[in-house]
This record gives structure tokens, C-alpha cells and sequence, in this order.
């Protein structure tokens, strides 16, 4: 299997590796010179390159322009806007949302969040995890983090089929409740759970409160089983598509 790096942008011709890329080529890897990578970037693009120059400094590689390509979509994009959990249950919930394709993933702030991770470096840390699972996945792209987001801005700011993750024994059951949709976005809830104005807020934006299963799942376990369920939803309806052309 052809191994995978992460650059900038994948463009044809002579590309440095970053300094992180270049380190696991040549030192983990122990790839040499005629060796081929699969480069990938942040949008999508991919594309086969051959190491040209590998040394102590740096490693370059060709791409030849027939060879860039930009990966198919999924069928569906989907957006996890949620608390933030405890230690590094954090860190497991972005390496495996990104695992099943998540394309971006919101932080929220909500009234009873435990963990608000401020400042640059844990959105850094959730970058660098987002790439390498990214690479070890070959998923296509790398899932979007963004800033730490009030519940109230993040409503207004995706444009998405959106859902609240729910315990009400008598919400609709996910598999019930997802159509046809470019676009999802599920919004999950700290430990504590919504309060009563943040679902009557949700709710007042058109939101629909949806249930996972009839146990309490943790914030990241949510998170992962409401993505797993929507890509496996859109796989099954574009193999149901195929078979009806």
C-alpha cells in the first residue's frame, strides 16, 4: 500500500515535504529516493509524487501534473457540533470523527459544559490528530476544526439538515429521521445535558431533537455513533441509487 503525506497543497511539480512529513518519510518510514507517496491535502486534492531528494535536511518529490486528482465526495458532509469531553476523551472523539469522514467538527460552548478548551494550542493539537488520522484512514481531505463556538452562533452559522442529540425516550429514533440531505449537522450536548432554554432555542431554529440508542452515551461516544450512522445511511441510499439507474 502506497504510503500517504499531508501538504500544504498538492500542485504538479517539485514539492518540499513540511518538516513533520519529511521526518516520518525518511526516519519512520526509511523511504528512499524513487519511492512514491500518495500527497494529499486539506481540500481533497491528491495526487502519486516519486521522492526525487531525500537527506538529513529535507525531502522533495515530484508529482507529474497527470497525476493530480481531486477525490470524489462522500455524498454527504457531515458537521459534529458538540461539548467538549473530559481529558483525552477529547483527542479519541477527533481521531476516530475523522476516521468515518466527518468533514468539520465545532466545539461548543454551552451553559453546562465542563471542558472549554481556550486559546490556539488545543485547536493545533486537534489539527495535528485531524491529519494523521486523516493519513492512517485515507479519507479524503482533512476534517475542518473551528474555533470554540457559543451554541447560540453556531446555529445561525451552519446551514445544514440539523438535529440536537437527545435522551427524551420519546424523540425520533436517528434511522427514522434522516432523509435525503447534502449536508447534516448534529449538535451534542455536555454531560450535564441541554437545558431547557437551549432546546427551546433549537427548537425555535427548526431544530429536531433525535436518539441514538435507549442507553447514555458519552459525549464522544455520541458523537461518533450519530456520524457512523449518517455515513452508513448515505452509503446505503447512493448503492440503492446505483441500482435503480
Amino acid at each position: 500500500m502506497t504510503r500517504r503525506a499531508h501538504v500544504p497543497n498538492v500542485v504538479a511539480g517539485r514539492i518540499e515535504l513540511p518538516a513533520g512529513e519529511a521526518h516520518h518519510v525518511r526516519d519512520v518510514l526509511r523511504l528512499e529516493s524513487g519511492d512514491e507517496l500518495e500527497l494529499f491535502d486539506s481540500s481533497g486534492q491528491t495526487a502519486l509524487a516519486t521522492i526525487d531528494q531525500i537527506d538529513s535536511s529535507a525531502v522533495f518529490v515530484i508529482v507529474d501534473e497527470r497525476e493530480l486528482k481531486l477525490a470524489a465526495p462522500s455524498g454527504v458532509s457531515i458537521t459534529i457540533a458538540s461539548a467538549v469531553p473530559k481529558g483525552d476523551r477529547a483527542d479519541w472523539m477527533i481521531e476516530k470523527l475523522s476516521e468515518v469522514g466527518v468533514a468539520r467538527f465545532i466545539p461548543l460552548i454551552t451553559a453546562r459544559s465542563v471542558v472549554l478548551p481556550v486559546g490556539k494550542n488545543k485547536r493545533e493539537r486537534w489539527q495535528r490528530i485531524a491529519k494523521e488520522s486523516a493519513k492512517q484512514s485515507r479519507r479524503s481531505g482533512v476534517m475542518q476544526i473551528d474555533e470554540l463556538t457559543p451554541l447560540k452562533t453556531a446555529i445561525g452559522a451552519d446551514s445544514s439538515s440539523r438535529y440536537f442529540l437527545s435522551t427524551d425516550a420519546q424523540a425520533t429514533p436517528i434511522l427514522h429521521a434522516l432523509s435525503v440531505a447534502e449536508a447534516i449537522a448534529f449538535f451534542i450536548g455536555p454531560e450535564g445535558g441541554w437545558t431547557d432554554n437551549e432546546i427551546a432555542t433549537m427548537r425555535s431554529a427548526g431544530m429536531d431533537g433525535l436518539r441514538l440508542t435507549s442507553t447514555i452515551l458519552r459525549v464522544e461516544t455520541a458523537a461518533v455513533v450519530a456520524a457512523a450512522a449518517a455515513g452508513i445511511l448515505t452509503e446505503q441510499r447512493n448503492r440503492r441509487d446505483a441500482a435503480n439507474r
